[in-house]
C-alpha cells in the first residue's frame, strides 16, 4: 500500500510540474521557464509513466559543447549521443552514433563510419555533415557559430582542440577526423560528452538561445527547463536504439540533502542523487529504498607551491605524508563513502600503480625530516581551503582542521585559511599559497589527472622533465600497455617528490525507490536513467 501511495504522489507532482508548463505555453510570463514546447507537456492519460529524480544543483546550460558542471552532464546523457560511448560497467569503448572506426598507418586520421536513418529530435536527418558541424562550431574560431552565446568554457576545445587538426564529412555517411599529432587518449576523449553531436538545424534556428533549446539523437527529446526547479524530458519516439520504457523524466532541483532524502521517502520523487555520510545509516535502514554507491573517479587533494620555503624541500613535503594520518581523516570526513588516496588519479581508472605503498603515518619520521631540513621546531604556514561541498569531498573544511591538528603534532602551525570556491581557486591558482586543498573528477584517462596535477604547474609550480618526456611518450602511442607503463613510472616520481598530496576518492552515491528497475550510477557517476522500468 505505501508504494501505490508514493506512485500517486510521484504522479500528483508530475502533473502539478507538467500542469505550471501550460501557463507558459499560452502566454503567461514567468521570466524563467526555457523551451517552446511547453503544451506539449501534459499527460495525455493517467498511464504515462513519468520518472522523477531530485539532484542538489541545476545546469547552467543544456549545450553539450559547453556542458562542463555536474548538474548539465547527467542531462547531456540523455538528450544526445556520441560518435562512441563507455560501457556503463567497464568503460571500455563502445559504437554509438558510429558503428566502427579505424586509425590510419600513421594514427593522425582516423574515419567514422556512421549509422544510417538516425533522426534529430527536431526530425532532420544525423549524418556525417552534422558530425563536421558539431566539431567545427567549437574548435574553428571562423566557424559561423563559434562561441555561441558566450556560454564560457568549449570542454570539447579544452580537450581535443590542440589535437584535432580538421573534421570532415567525406561523404553522407563517413567522417574523418585528422590530428594534428597522434594523441593516445584521443578514442576515450571522445566518448566524453563534449563531443556529443548537435543538430544543426536546431543550432541555425535558436542561435544564441540553443543553450536552452537542446536538440540531439538522444533516447529523450527536451520539454521544459525552469532555472533552478526543473528540467522536463520526453522520450524520443524515433530513437534509434534501445527505447526508453518511461515516458517523461524530470530533474528536480532540491539543494538541501535532507530535504532532497524526505522527499524520497514521502514520495514526491522517485530517485535522489548524492547523499551525506550522515544519511547512510537512515537509508540502510529503510527496507523501501536501495542505495547505488559506486568507487568514484576523482581526487581530493592538496597542491603544494614548490616555489615557497620550506616546501621546495622534499624531506618537508615528505614530512607532511609521515605527519597526517590519511586513513583517520577519511574514515572521519567521509564516513564510509571514500577511500584514501595513493596516487594523484584514481584507481578506477587503467594506469593506476597499485604497486606503490602509502606513506606511513609516522610523526616521529616527519619530525626527524623536519630537522634535516633544518626546521627542528617546525614553522608557521597557511593551509588554504574552501567552504562549500563538492563532489569529491562533502566536508573541506573538516579535513583542513584535521590536517591542521595532525601537523600540529610535529611543530608545523598551519593557519586554516577558508574561502568561498571561486576565490579560493584563484588564490591557489596565482600561487599565494603554501598549501591548497583542490580536486578533480572527469575523463577516465591517466592524462586528464597526471597531466593536470604533474606537468601544467597549474597549482604548484612544480617542474620535471623526466616526468614530461614520459608524458610525450604515453601521448605519442595507441597502445595501451605502453601508455600505462609510462603512465606507471609517473606515478613514482610523484610519490618520491611528493609533487601533490593526495587525500581522498569521495563515492559517488544515489537513492532509488527499491521497486524501480534499471535506475544506475556509471563509475564516472553518471546517472543513468535510459532503461528505468517500473
Amino acid at each position: 500500500m505505501r508504494g501505490q501511495l508514493k506512485y500517486f504522489m510521484v504522479f500528483v507532482l508530475a502533473v502539478s510540474l507538467l500542469f505550471s508548463v501550460i501557463g507558459c505555453g499560452n502566454g503567461a510570463d514567468t521570466g524563467d521557464e526555457m523551451g517552446e514546447e511547453g503544451e506539449e507537456t501534459l499527460p495525455e492519460e493517467s498511464g504515462e509513466k513519468i520518472f522523477i529524480i531530485a539532484r542538489g544543483t541545476d545546469a547552467k546550460t543544456l549545450d553539450c559543447g559547453y556542458s562542463y558542471h555536474e548538474g548539465e552532464i547527467d542531462l547531456a546523457y540523455h538528450f544526445y549521443d556520441g560518435l562512441v560511448k563507455f560501457k556503463d560497467e567497464t568503460l571500455e569503448i563502445e559504437p554509438a552514433l558510429a558503428l566502427d572506426w579505424s586509425g590510419s598507418e600513421d594514427g593522425l586520421v582516423w574515419t567514422f563510419n556512421l549509422r544510417e536513418g538516425v533522426k534529430f529530435h527536431d526530425g532532420t536527418d544525423f549524418n556525417a555533415e552534422a558530425v563536421e558541424f558539431s566539431f567545427m562550431r567549437i574548435l574553428d574560431e571562423s566557424h559561423p557559430y563559434y562561441g555561441l552565446g558566450d556560454q564560457g568554457l568549449a570542454y570539447m576545445d579544452w580537450l581535443l582542440g590542440d589535437a584535432i587538426k580538421e573534421v570532415r564529412a567525406v561523404d553522407d555517411y563517413v567522417v574523418e577526423i585528422e590530428l594534428n599529432d597522434v594523441f593516445g587518449p584521443f578514442m576515450t576523449y571522445m566518448a566524453i560528452y563534449s563531443q556529443y553531436i548537435v543538430s544543426p538545424t536546431a543550432v541555425a534556428e535558436y542561435g544564441e538561445d540553443y543553450f536552452k533549446n537542446p536538440v540531439g539523437t538522444g533516447p529523450f527529446k527536451f520539454v521544459e527547463w525552469k532555472r533552478d526547479e526543473y528540467v522536463t524530458m520526453a522520450a524520443f519516439e524515433d530513437y534509434w536504439g534501445e527505447k526508453p520504457e518511461i515516458d517523461t523524466l524530470i530533474w528536480k532541483v532540491v539543494p538541501d540533502e535532507s530535504t532532497r532524502l524526505m522527499e524520497l521517502q514521502s514520495g514526491n520523487v522517485h530517485a535522489i542523487k548524492s547523499i551525506s555520510p550522515a544519511q547512510l545509516e537512515t537509508i540502510q535502514n529503510d527496507a523501501n529504498l536501495e542505495l547505488l554507491q559506486v568507487a568514484g573517479s576523482n581526487l581530493f587533494y592538496a597542491a603544494i607551491n614548490h616555489k615557497a620555503e620550506p616546501f621546495d624541500d622534499v624531506r618537508v613535503r615528505q614530512a607532511v605524508m609521515h605527519a597526517v594520518d590519511f586513513d583517520a581523516l577519511v574514515d572521519s570526513v567521509y564516513e564510509g563513502l571514500g577511500t584514501r588516496a595513493i596516487n594523484p588519479m584514481p584507481p578506477t581508472i587503467f594506469g593506476f600503480n597499485d604497486g606503490i605503498e602509502p606513506y606511513a603515518y609516522d610523526p616521529e619520521k616527519a619530525k626527524e625530516l623536519l630537522a634535516e631540513a633544518g626546521y627542528p621546531d617546525g614553522f608557521t604556514m597557511d593551509l588554504h581551503v574552501f567552504a562549500e561541498s563538492r563532489s569529491y569531498v562533502g566536508r573541506p573544511v573538516d579535513a583542513a582542521e584535521i590536517f591542521k591538528s595532525d601537523l600540529s603534532q610535529v611543530g608545523i602551525d598551519a593557519n586554516v585559511v577558508v574561502n568561498e570556491w571561486g576565490t579560493h581557486r584563484d588564490l591557489v591558482r596565482n600561487y599565494d599559497h603554501s598549501i591548497g586543498f583542490l580536486g578533480w573528477y572527469d575523463v577516465p584517462h591517466p592524462n586528464n589527472f597526471l597531466n593536470l596535477m604533474l606537468l601544467r604547474a597549474v597549482n604548484n609550480q612544480y617542474e620535471n622533465e623526466e616526468l614530461n618526456e614520459l608524458s610525450d611518450k604515453a601521448l605519442a602511442t595507441f597502445d595501451r600497455s605502453e601508455q600505462e607503463a609510462h603512465y606507471r613510472e609517473m606515478q613514482v616520481i610523484s610519490h618520491r617528490d611528493v609533487v601533490v598530496v593526495p587525500v581522498a576518492h569521495s563515492d559517488y552515491t544515489a537513492v532509488v525507490l527499491k521497486d524501480i528497475n534499471g535506475f544506475e550510477l556509471d563509475p564516472l557517476g553518471n546517472v543513468i536513467a535510459r532503461r528505468v522500468s517500473f
